[in-house]
């Protein structure tokens, strides 16, 4: 995969060891298994982001925050809740696994961004505005009028509360209109925690030269990820070296202060071969949801119908679901490995690591 030499081998264990490393996005119906946590732990991911609820009501989204909780209560030995960078650093320190909460969508706010305080106490650092659909606040990048619509008046309202308390705007899966209402509002730093660069990968999921560097001016970090249509535009030649060609293009482009990594890992190809079913997401409804379109706008399998050029079709999903080379996490070596192999120095990976993402956090008002 790459043709390392014996120091360069001994230099990337060292520093996949040392270095604090963050992963910016995981799904909670993936993170909360013993598969993947094991998965994350031999990967040596030190802290990962779980999108907890947020595309449904409040009440879905705190009861989905009991359920990491509990399962943060009963891996106790392993895992933690992190809040902050001090608490990041303190569960690598502890051999734990840090675990904080954000969301891909503020839907759960319910028109009411007073909820913000709530989920602000839960311990919600990170929010996205949209998913991919349209909510109260503007367009996601599956929809229509995503390079018109940007944001509505509530949601100028929701990006000055996060300004506010202290909790950082994702624009991952927003609309070209919307992300740059969002960043142009914001006097914080903005995210992409799980995007790449359209220049390379043409789809609606990846941002623009123009987006990622109004991105960078607000001091935020683009978490690049290994979903293949969002690696390359043949999505079955995605691998981790076209992953390293969008971290590339990011430090050419704004500098190394400005990229992360952000793992979006979907399982989905261990469980369709071992039968098993997650909630909505089985292999049994794949197969219909694949001939009809899904009635709700809601979900990942609605916008792999609608528009199958920005993800992938539905079954796609089950059998193409990661670059080659970082299929999961427990293969998350092989990108120090990469960063070695393009020469980028210790301080350069450190960041792109983790490190970024902690410098981001830093910045931000109301710790």
């Amino acid at each position: 995969m790459f043709n390392l030499s014996e120091e360069q081998e001994a230099r990337a264990r060292r520093l996949h060891e040392e270095c604090l490393i963050v992963d910016a996005t995981e799904l909670i119906h993936v993170a909360t298994t013993t598969r993947w946590f094991e998965q994350a732990r031999r990967g040596g991911v030190d802290v990962a982001w779980i999108t907890t609820g947020g595309n449904s009501g409040i009440s879905e989204t705190i009861r989905a925050v009991a359920n990491v909780m509990r399962f943060i209560e009963t891996h106790s030995d392993e895992a933690v809740q992190v809040r902050t960078t001090a608490d990041m650093r303190q569960a690598k320190k502890d051999g734990k696994l840090g675990i904080m909460l954000v969301t891909q969508d503020a839907a759960c706010l319910d028109g009411d961004y007073a909820y913000l305080t709530v989920l602000h106490h839960l311990g919600y650092r990170v929010m996205g505005l949209t998913y991919s659909e349209s909510n109260m606040l503007g367009d996601g990048c599956g929809e229509r009028t995503r390079e018109t619509r940007g944001l509505s008046y509530f949601g100028v309202d929701v990006v000055h509360e996060m300004n506010r308390l202290g909790i950082l705007i994702d624009l991952a899966h927003c609309g070209d209109a919307t992300t740059m209402d969002a960043i142009n509002e914001s006097t914080q730093p903005c995210l992409f925690t799980h995007a790449n660069v359209r220049a390379i990968a043409d789809t609606s999921r990846n941002k623009t030269d123009e987006q990622i560097k109004a991105m960078a001016a607000t001091g935020g970090v683009m978490g690049i990820t290994g979903l293949p249509r969002m690696v390359d535009n043949d999505l079955r030649a995605a691998s981790i070296h076209g992953l390293l060609d969008h971290i590339d293009y990011v430090v050419d482009l704004v500098g190394i202060d400005h990229v992360g990594f952000g793992g979006d890992n979907t399982d989905s190809i261990e469980r369709v071969a071992l039968g098993e079913m997650l909630p909505g997401h089985g292999t049994a409804s794949t197969t219909s949801m694949a001939k009809a379109p899904p009635t709700s706008g809601a979900g990942w399998a609605y916008w792999r119908v609608k528009q199958p050029d920005m993800l992938g079709t539905i079954e796609e999903r089950d059998t193409i679901p990661y670059a080659k080379g970082l299929e999961n996490l427990s293969m998350l070596p092989n990108l120090t490995r990469g960063l070695v192999a393009r020469g980028y120095d210790d301080d350069s990976i450190s960041r792109i690591l983790g490190e970024n993402w902690m410098r981001v956090f830093d910045q931000r008002r109301n710790q």
